[in-house]
């Protein structure tokens, strides 16, 4: 059985990260410096050594691949179970915003961990699921179409669903009261050899 490493990154920055937007299923484009903050991650990912490339359907990560590999000729799947999680009512909004129409209603879903949900959106929970699902049949995919015993696949993703996964694989309960385990911008590195695992986290980019 093939063992396949999979380098998972959040996509650069977009013009609703600067703007303090919740995006989940909307999409913004990268703004000038987070195209410049892309192409800067080359010299750690060293992208020529990949085999495979794996993005959700939504621009800004696949804005964010192709910086990374320009020039390169890599299979690239486009997966939908990779979207953020979807934030519902609350999209588009930013936080303060957030609290005027919604007073009280992130403190109480926050506290929930696992359960938490924005108003007709997506439990954290059942984005993980969705997404290590989509995930391991993007992995199993690679696996056919690359020719090799030790495949290396980039993986870009979005804040809310790398957490979902690593926590769910770590076992977090995703509390406030426990600490992080992803820091922002940074490389993290699962393992598949049948089931999906953690290598290691938070890699400087």
């Amino acid at each position: 059985m093939k063992s396949i490493s999979i380098a998972i990154i959040r996509h650069s920055v977009t013009e609703w990260n600067e703007e303090g937007r919740i995006q989940g299923h909307l999409d913004s484009p990268l703004t000038k410096h987070g195209r410049e903050l892309a192409s800067g991650w080359k010299e750690a990912l060293n992208p020529a050594t990949f085999d495979a490339v794996i993005t959700s359907d939504l621009g800004r990560t696949i804005e964010t691949a192709g910086i990374i590999t320009e020039g390169l000729d890599l299979p690239a799947l486009r997966l939908p179970g990779l979207r953020e999680q979807d934030w519902g009512e609350w999209s588009g909004l930013t936080l303060d915003e957030l609290n005027v129409k919604f007073p009280g209603k992130l403190d109480a879903e926050v506290a929930k961990g696992w359960n938490f949900r924005p108003n007709n959106g997506e439990s954290r929970h059942e984005t993980s699921i969705r997404a290590i699902e989509s995930l391991e049949k993007g992995i199993h995919e690679i696996a056919e179409i690359v020719d090799k015993e030790n495949p290396k696949v980039l993986a870009v993703v979005h804040e809310g669903v790398l957490k979902t996964i690593i926590y769910k694989l770590a076992g977090h309960d995703f509390m406030n009261d426990k600490p992080k385990m992803v820091k922002r911008r940074r490389l993290h590195w699962l393992k598949w050899n049948g089931t999906l695992s953690i290598d290691r986290l938070n890699e400087n980019l």
